[in-house]
């Protein structure tokens, strides 16, 4: 980015922001893969090997679990407050 006071060029940051739709119209797809570089080919396992698919799931934290999990601190020390003057 050139900078009219300096004369060493700047750097451009440019933040973009992407929605993606929930669904996608079957006419539109080829129109993407024209216009997107090649899928990666999925990865073939031999037979012998055992494969299961899994859906993530965010992790839920129950009261009880953050209470119990406290650092091992048996204690707390005094916390410091400030005062109005």
């Amino acid at each position: 980015m050139p900078s009219q006071r300096h004369h060493e060029p700047g750097d451009l940051y440019v933040k973009i922001s992407v929605q993606f739709p929930d669904t996608i119209d079957s006419s539109v797809i080829p129109l993407l893969e024209s216009s997107l570089p090649p899928r990666k080919a999925v990865e073939k396992f031999p037979r012998n090997v055992a494969v299961e698919e899994a859906q993530l799931q965010e992790p839920t934290v129950r009261a009880s679990d953050a209470r119990e999990d406290a650092m091992d601190e048996d204690h707390e020390e005094p916390r410091v407050q400030c005062s109005n003057q």
